[in-house]
């Protein structure tokens, strides 16, 4: 990975943090739409599931750190929408899903994690979180999700693809077997 890369994605996450400390979170308060958790689902759905499981278990453990419940639930499960983002994003490019389908995509995501996360909140009896709230909520993290999704897909799938911070290709080398001059 190189230093661009990993600039990159910490100016990413810290954005998304602070975005969403100071514009989503009080828009949408009853509604516990997650920024970070929908940018690591897109970065999962284009970039794939190696890199969607690291950005998305090191955003959740940086959000964990800043709020008041265990810390290490946000990163396991946005690890795991990472991994699954990944792993679906692989068939949706293939297909040739635009901006849109990736978006309905990364909503789909966005609510079952954000739905998972509240489950796991409720049963380590972290205040405030009830299997109850966690499933009310899903259809309205949903339509946020899938309009902040709207947004996010272009940008992500253009910031991935900016020459600088493009992953190296690969250089295919020829492997000789056998030393000069012996056979």
């Amino acid at each position: 990975m190189t230093a661009s890369r990993i600039a990159s994605a910490v100016a990413g996450v810290l954005t998304a943090l602070l975005v969403q400390a100071t514009l989503i979170g009080p828009l949408t308060f009853p509604v516990p739409v997650s920024l970070p958790a929908l940018l690591v689902i897109v970065v999962g759905i284009y970039a794939g599931p190696g890199i969607g499981m690291g950005f998305g278990f090191a955003t959740g453990l940086l959000a964990d750190l800043g709020s008041d419940h265990p810390a290490g639930v946000q990163a396991l499960c946005w690890l795991a929408a990472g991994l699954v983002a990944g792993m679906l994003g692989g068939l949706a490019t293939q297909r040739g899903y635009g901006a849109r389908g990736v978006a309905g995509l990364a909503a789909l995501l966005g609510a079952a994690a954000s739905g998972v996360v509240g489950l796991v909140l409720a049963i380590l009896g972290s205040h405030a979180a009830t299997a109850l709230l966690a499933a009310r909520y899903l259809i309205p993290v949903g339509l946020t999700d899938a309009l902040l999704g709207l947004l996010l897909a272009p940008l992500v799938r253009t910031l991935l693809q900016a020459q600088g911070i493009r992953s190296p290709r690969p250089v295919a080398r020829l492997i000789d077997t056998a030393p000069s001059g012996r056979v």
